[in-house]
């Protein structure tokens, strides 16, 4: 099969269109044929030099495709059933991947198979983040930072959905579409004083938060009041000193399962939950997606075409 292959670790152009053998799924995983395959920050920080298994490796941690064979049968998945998953944080960017039949779900009618790759992550994170770790109910406040990225526009929605009043931060271009997703107050944070602006919006500060990305990390400590819970999946240095200690900080991973991705469905099915794309790229063009991403500024997720006929009906 096809796959894209990172054989030393550098800049986007290692992403290389290389020959591997089609993976053979063990007890308790399905085979699937890849038709797309979802691009996250994490792809770009293990190629740059966080990967430190083995060489050559595959990159990708999440995809949509079809089940092939019967090797979804004790999942009473058929051949050709289509299905979404996070089966790790690689193997992904390839025509075949295994997957444990607990980290898949069949794609919701309601969601397009494009769209599908680019959930798992980055949808399991910020639903996870908002029940598990910050409890999130009917009218409870929460602000989310980052909230036009990845993890935060998904948080955005869920938060909504779960009936919440959600505080979010973006730069300008963003604060209409987060508006669009339920936000009901957009703070700029690229105002030196967002933090302060957040603290007027939420009457003293926030209670709790879900900080998405690193450069809100510091400012989203500020923002939050005296005793106030901060949880984030950032992988980065927490603020010390005074900005740090009147907060409790939850760092967490989220955990790929199926069955998390079977409660969001619904929410996929009736239109109140869904994935922004900001550019669909053809596999083989990968590392055009890495430099994307590398910026830091993506407009909810970047997706992977894999399948050519599925290529070719898109135009990408």
């Amino acid at each position: 099969m096809q796959v894209i292959m990172v054989s030393q670790l550098g800049g986007p152009e290692v992403l290389q269109v290389g020959e591997a053998d089609l993976p053979q799924p063990r007890p308790g995983e399905v085979l699937v044929r890849v038709l797309a395959a979802g691009v996250g920050p994490w792809d770009a920080s293990l190629r740059a030099g966080g990967w430190t298994g083995q060489l050559p490796y595959i990159p990708g941690g999440e995809f949509a495709g079809v089940v092939v064979g019967d090797t979804g049968a004790d999942a009473a998945l058929d051949d050709g059933a289509p299905v979404y998953g996070y089966p790790g944080l690689t193997g992904c960017y390839a025509q075949y991947v295994t997957c444990p039949v607990e980290k898949l779900a069949p794609i919701p009618a309601g969601l397009p198979v494009t769209d599908a790759a680019a959930a798992p992550i980055d949808a399991l994170t910020a639903e996870q983040g908002l029940t598990d770790e910050l409890a999130i109910g009917a009218g409870d406040q929460v602000l989310i930072t980052a909230g036009a990225g990845g993890v935060g526009h998904f948080a955005v929605q869920i938060a909504r959905i779960l009936g919440a009043e959600v505080v979010a931060t973006a730069s300008p271009q963003h604060h209409e579409f987060l508006h669009r997703l339920g936000a009901a107050v957009v703070i700029d944070h690229t105002k030196p004083d967002w933090p302060g602006q957040v603290r007027e919006v939420t009457d003293g500060g926030a209670r709790r938060v879900l900080a998405c990305a690193a450069p809100t990390l510091a400012g989203a400590s500020r923002a939050a009041r005296d005793g106030a819970v901060i949880a984030t999946p950032v992988h980065a240095e927490l603020p010390g000193g005074p900005d740090g200690q009147h907060a409790r900080w939850l760092r967490y991973n989220g955990q790929a399962r199926g069955s998390r991705l079977i409660r969001l469905a619904p929410w996929f099915d009736d239109g109140s939950l869904t994935v922004t794309l900001q550019a669909r790229y053809f596999w083989h063009n990968a590392a055009e997606a890495h430099r994307e991403v590398e910026k830091g500024h993506t407009r909810g997720k970047l997706a992977l075409v894999v399948d050519a006929d599925l290529a070719a009906s898109l135009e990408v």
